[in-house]
């Protein structure tokens, strides 16, 4: 397997996962521009006057509106990020390559759902009990790496807190310890 392959046997493992996040996306948006426009334009919250005793509710309307607007912005901003390589430069052989993730494999704990060539698929659970796939590509230069927390569903979602970007960055640096 190819680097080209490897990213195109990614994008389309994931492509349904991406385009699905970005129509939740836009539809929180939608929600949130929705209510602003019933509050501003129509009769539909009637007390639109700032008075002591119905000021907390307009203002919350307009929180939640705007809450779930930036959302949706949020969305947009991660969603490629969510789809990113990680690239480690080695110059080691595959075969000394393929004893790293070996390494890796048994030090986290990983189960192995695919396997090619130079190409890895793994699940791993963390802390709280978070699943994460994790995909490794390795070539004669580099490893190439991605993981995703993946949900109930077995998709992904991409509101994780950070916790892909921490288990990456974990990964990469015991890989970067074995080089």
């Amino acid at each position: 397997m190819t680097y080209e392959e490897f990213t195109n046997k990614f994008k389309k493992t994931n492509s349904f996962d991406k385009y699905w996040n970005y129509f939740i996306s836009i539809s929180v948006i939608g929600v949130g521009l929705y209510f602003l426009y019933l509050l501003n334009f129509t009769e539909w919250y009637d007390p639109k006057k700032v008075t002591t005793k119905n000021i907390m509710p307009v203002w919350g309307i307009y929180v939640l509106s705007g809450l779930l607007i930036l959302l949706g912005l949020y969305g947009f901003w991660r969603i490629p990020k969510t789809y990113e390589l990680t690239f480690i430069k080695s110059d080691f052989s595959i075969d000394k390559k393929n004893q790293i993730i070996n390494k890796i494999i048994t030090e986290f704990k990983l189960n192995e759902l695919e396997r090619d060539e130079q190409y890895r698929h793994f699940r791993y659970v963390g802390r709280f009990r978070n699943t994460f796939d994790i995909y490794i590509f390795y070539d004669t230069n580099n490893f190439y790496l991605n993981t995703q927390q993946i949900d109930f569903g077995n998709d992904g979602g991409f509101i994780d807190f950070g916790t892909s970007k921490r288990v990456t960055k974990k990964i990469k640096n015991k890989i970067i310890t074995f080089l």
